[in-house]
């Protein structure tokens, strides 16, 4: 005698067969998306990245969510999560530029700067003529770090090709011609940065370093506190400052400034043994 299979048995296998489907609703993803955008632009990254699991949650390939929740990862110094987003994108479009940029990016932060050099560099050789920038950049701040001051003025210089007018670029350019021993052209292109960008913080604090090599100490001064009104809490240019009115034997003008830079920096063992230092002296 044949059986039959009871109806809310019946019901029950139907659904755990459809249960693991994922329904996708393209327009809900994207509608959940541009609100993540919103709430990320206004610094609300808790809402932004519950958005953005919503997006994906209407559509698991929205690859624009899974990159803009891994910078928001990026920026809340997630680096794991922030990993993960980036190679979720990469596994679907491996030629992404951008996100070859970012992960290299969380290798570095994560201290894997020979890992984020490689990555940059493959971001540069994928596309002929896509904008990689960012990664040329990226790169000669590598070589500046090990005082390879001739390579990290050929990758600014490259990256400075696509974007001339990026007034980071030419920041980072001018400081590697100062520090290599060539201040005409170091002066010479903080200048253009500082016409770019005319509240540059570490153009003018740069430049200020400039004039204070040539013991220029009026405009080194004015540098550095051109620095300090675009950011009043950028405690080394206060140490520079206090480093000037000490040289000059103005030493009240030298607590102030010190003590100014340990205001915004306490621990700070550069600061702190130079307050010592006036102190005895």
């Amino acid at each position: 005698m044949q059986r039959s299979i009871p109806a809310l048995a019946l019901i029950f296998f139907l659904c755990a067969c459809t249960s693991g489907e994922v329904k996708v609703d393209s327009a809900q993803s994207e509608t959940h998306y541009k609100l993540g955008m919103e709430f990320a632009q206004m610094a609300l990254y808790k809402n932004a990245l519950e958005e953005f699991d919503l997006a994906l949650k209407h559509n698991p390939g929205n690859l624009k969510a899974h990159q803009k929740k891994g910078l928001v990862h990026f920026g809340l110094k997630q680096y794991d999560h922030a990993e993960e987003e980036f190679k979720t994108v990469l596994t679907q479009d491996p030629e992404n530029v951008q996100v070859h940029i970012n992960l290299g990016m969380v290798y570095y932060s994560k201290g894997g700067k020979n890992q984020a050099h490689k990555k940059w560099q493959q971001a540069i050789n994928l596309k002929e003529g896509d904008n990689d920038s960012k990664a040329l950049n990226n790169i000669g701040n590598i070589f500046k770090e090990k005082e390879d001051f001739s390579k990290a003025i050929a990758y600014y210089q490259q990256a400075l090709l696509q974007e001339p007018g990026n007034s980071t670029y030419l920041n980072n350019l001018g400081d590697s011609y100062r520090r290599q021993g060539n201040p005409a052209q170091a002066e010479e292109v903080f200048k253009k940065s500082l016409a770019v960008n005319a509240n540059g913080m570490l153009t003018h604090f740069n430049l200020g370093m400039l004039y204070q090599e040539q013991k220029r100490f009026d405009e080194a001064m004015q540098s550095f506190q051109n620095s300090l009104k675009v950011n009043p809490y950028y405690a080394e240019a206060y140490y520079q400052i206090a480093r000037i009115y000490f040289d000059n034997k103005n030493r009240e003008s030298a607590r102030q400034s010190i003590e100014l830079a340990l205001k915004a920096d306490p621990a700070n063992p550069k600061y702190k043994d130079f307050f010592s230092k006036l102190e005895s002296s």
